[in-house]
């Protein structure tokens, strides 16, 4: 069987269908950029600087220090009011399709950092986990961004001249939520507020000028800005590229002395042509800047990424997707960047090509706007390396013959290196770093051999959702954002990737652990039967399974809590509730009667305890669906006051059928997030008073020894109320300011387990 792919085409559109109810949007060119407007962003750090405020005691380095990863093997358990964090943060394999490996991941790479004097002390920037940092060569590894209140990050910089400054740009390019431009001037230990670089929601690339640490360059989707005082201020630059509108700025290097090279695109709404793609030249640190030449493509040019040779700055290498996602072309400069040669890399075989990738215009694999990574050796300007999609290659004689270096599944006797590239950088000893969807990955060899050991300790994971059962305190299984689905190991923090690409919602039966469900893209539920160590499909009865045009991209399931056999779940498509009474081995479609019959997308599903026949959806459109004669008939509840659309969640009080909480995810500060019902939806009252005011709320999770006990999973941590709603306070110590996307609790009440979206699993005792 073939490996699972994830899609990053697919998760765009997903992501912006969740938070804006984007339903039937065309995208065209315009895949970058995350699902949340400047406004909103701007909200949300504003509402975490407050968190810090009121709840400094329990945060990250106040309450309870931050201290080095410690062993995964060893056991993991949560003690009295402190979260534990359980991984995953190492696996004995990954499975994915027929293929084993013996190897370790974490969460996707956006830039990786060496200290030029200290090579021990190493820097990494994730999407979704904010900035980690070793100082011993990556044996262990500490988190020093957890209180920013975004851990999404698009880029991070080093002054050259001063190892201990650093800036981060907040929010990922392409699913981010963060906004600004954060400093330390401590080595990560402490941040200084964000500053705003004008209109920019993203910033992919910084670099701070060699010899003069008051200027520093940011490339973003506003354009190109410039400091002058360290960071402190910003000004935009002005570039005269044709076309009207701000471009995006990809990348910017140092060309030597106080030149600079940036390639932006000039036009990043539009869906061909040939110039859009462009690289500019400054010669006076940034201050006034020259279009180079030579950068065309027929098939036209959209993002390109630049690299230049420390060894001899004149000459640079540029990396260029076309609209399509494909190979534009790789260009090569000799003059710092003013000039460059089209090196017509497409059409060239691989010395070394495979039944995967003959020629070098495979690389992106029509992922170009997605995946970008090129860096030239230190002292070698002809050993070139750039990686793309589900492969990394190299260049020894500066352009002209081309091999391929690694496989994201370790064939065709190439070393395995995870798929998706976005960051790469060479020590001073020559090792080359590289990183992509699945974390850090070190060669010692110029490529010849990979190794996947710095993963081991990070926690940094973009977990969809887990599943726990009280026949197993220990299990949990997990859906990661393009690493799969993990089952974990004992009490440890090691989790097997049982199944590859995406992975979303995921269930373990209550009384029978060796149960387990889990899912992929458009309904693609999946079974086991011996602890998630063998797999087999298992939507037969969903007649939308795998149709993306009728199914979600994000696969949800609930569990039947009325059932005391544990054998009944819920999953829904677009328009439709299933329903199964065997765990998942068959599928049967409720009714539709009530439903609307057009535009219509079912956004999650939950079943009541207390009486079978009540069952619960939420849908586009804020709206609220309800039947209580086991989904014969549906009834749409009331309107949700101050109702921002975007429904996450629908739970019930598992005593009292007709008291009902929804959720939203809403990207607006101004509307409420959770709603409370005691009469079954006729009316509703907003029940938000402690909890972060105008945060998303993914889940509420009702307590099973206690129904007046509630757990709200918000994008800045996990909050409690003990008064069924009426008031909230942040719950626990040591949890960082985190997108918490699932709350789970044993059976007995005993544990509560949060999965983050970004830094793996925490529990805590209660």
């Amino acid at each position: 069987m073939a490996g699972e792919k994830d899609d990053p085409n697919g998760r765009r559109r997903a992501m912006d269908e969740w938070y804006n109810e984007s339903y039937g949007k065309t995208y065209g060119k315009s895949k970058k950029g995350g699902p949340w407007s400047a406004e909103f962003r701007r909200h949300m750090n504003e509402a975490a600087a407050k968190e810090r405020a009121k709840y400094s005691s329990l945060l990250p380095g106040t309450a309870t220090s931050i201290t080095a990863s410690g062993d995964p093997t060893a056991a993991l358990a949560a003690t009295g009011t402190t979260w534990v964090n359980i991984g995953p943060t190492k696996s004995d394999y990954i499975q994915n399709g027929s293929y084993s490996l013996n190897k370790t991941d974490t969460g996707r790479v956006r830039d990786i950092v060496i200290d030029p004097t200290n090579p021990s002390i190493i820097y990494v920037a994730f999407s979704g986990g904010g900035v980690w940092k070793t100082t011993d060569g990556g044996a262990t590894w500490t988190p020093k961004s957890d209180t920013l209140g975004s851990l999404s990050t698009g880029s991070l910089a080093m002054d050259p001249n001063n190892n201990n400054t650093l800036y981060v740009g907040l929010g990922d390019p392409f699913d981010g939520t963060g906004i600004g431009l954060v400093k330390s001037t401590d080595g990560g230990n402490t941040w200084f507020n964000p500053v705003y670089l004008g209109s920019a929601t993203e910033i992919p690339d910084l670099i701070v000028a060699p010899g003069n640490s008051n200027i520093v360059l940011a490339a973003t989707n506003a354009g190109l800005f410039r400091s002058v005082d360290a960071g402190a201020t910003w000004s935009a630059i002005s570039l005269s590229t044709g076309y009207t509108g701000a471009a995006y700025g990809w990348s910017i290097e140092w060309a030597g002395g106080t030149k600079f090279v940036a390639a932006i695109d000039a036009d990043p709404a539009a869906a061909s042509g040939t110039n859009q793609g462009q690289i500019w030249v400054s010669s006076d640190n940034g201050a006034t800047w020259t279009r180079s030449t030579g950068i065309t493509s027929s098939a036209g040019i959209e993002r390109i990424t630049i690299a230049s040779a420390p060894s001899n700055r004149n000459t640079l290498y540029a990396l260029a997707a076309n609209p399509s996602g494909g190979l534009a072309d790789i260009f090569k400069s000799t003059n710092g960047g003013t000039s460059w040669t089209a090196l017509s890399a497409g059409g060239k075989r691989y010395k070394n090509g495979n039944a995967e990738g003959r020629t070098v215009s495979t690389i992106f694999n029509g992922q170009g706007w997605y995946d970008h990574m090129i860096v030239v050796h230190p002292t070698n300007p002809n050993l070139v390396f750039f990686g793309g999609a589900l492969h990394m290659a190299k260049t020894t004689d500066g352009g002209t013959t081309y091999y391929q270096v690694t496989n994201w599944l370790g064939q065709f006797s190439l070393p395995y290196v995870h798929a998706d590239f976005h960051a790469a950088a060479f020590d001073a000893s020559g090792k080359l770093y590289v990183g992509n969807d699945g974390g850090i990955h070190v060669s010692s060899d110029s490529g010849a051999t990979f190794s996947d050991a710095l993963n081991v300790g990070i926690a940094s994971h973009l977990i969809y959702d887990i599943g726990i059962s009280g026949a197993n305190r220990n299990a949990v299984i997990a859906g990661l954002q393009d690493n799969g689905t993990r089952v974990r190991v004992g009490d440890t923090g090691v989790y097997n990737q049982e199944i590859g690409g995406d992975g979303f919602d995921c269930e373990i039966h209550p009384t029978n652990a060796s149960l387990m469900l889990g899912s992929l893209y458009y309904s693609r539920i999946q079974r086991s039967t011996d602890g998630g160590l063998n797999w087999v499909s298992s939507c037969s009865g969903i007649t939308e399974c795998n149709n993306s045009s009728s199914a979600p991209f994000v696969t949800r399931m609930a569990l039947g809590p009325a059932d005391a056999t544990g054998n009944t779940v819920f999953t829904h498509t677009n328009a439709k509730v299933y329903k199964s009474t065997n765990f998942g081995s068959s599928w049967t479609a409720l009714g539709t009667s009530g439903l609307p019959t057009t535009s219509l997308y079912l956004r999650n599903v939950g079943a009541a305890k207390s009486n079978a026949n009540v069952i619960g959806t939420v849908a586009n459109g804020g709206r609220v669906f309800l039947t209580n004669d086991g989904g014969s008939t549906w009834t749409q509840a009331a309107a949700l006051p101050n109702n921002g659309l975007s429904l996450s969640d629908i739970t019930f009080d598992p005593t009292d059928a007709n008291v009902i909480y929804v959720g939203s995810v809403a990207a607006d500060g101004t509307k409420n997030h959770l709603w409370k019902s005691t009469d079954f939806g006729a009316s509703w009252t907003v029940i938000e008073n402690g909890l972060p005011a105008g945060v998303p709320v993914n889940t509420v999770t009702v307590d099973p020894g206690s129904n007046v006990t509630l757990y709200a999973a918000t994008h800045l941590g996990v909050y409690r109320s003990t008064d069924a709603g009426a008031s909230w306070t942040r719950f626990g110590a040591g949890m960082p300011l985190v997108n918490v996307t699932d709350v789970q609790i044993l059976p007995d009440s005993s544990l509560v387990r949060a999965a983050t979206y970004g830094r793996s699993v925490w529990e805590l005792r209660p």
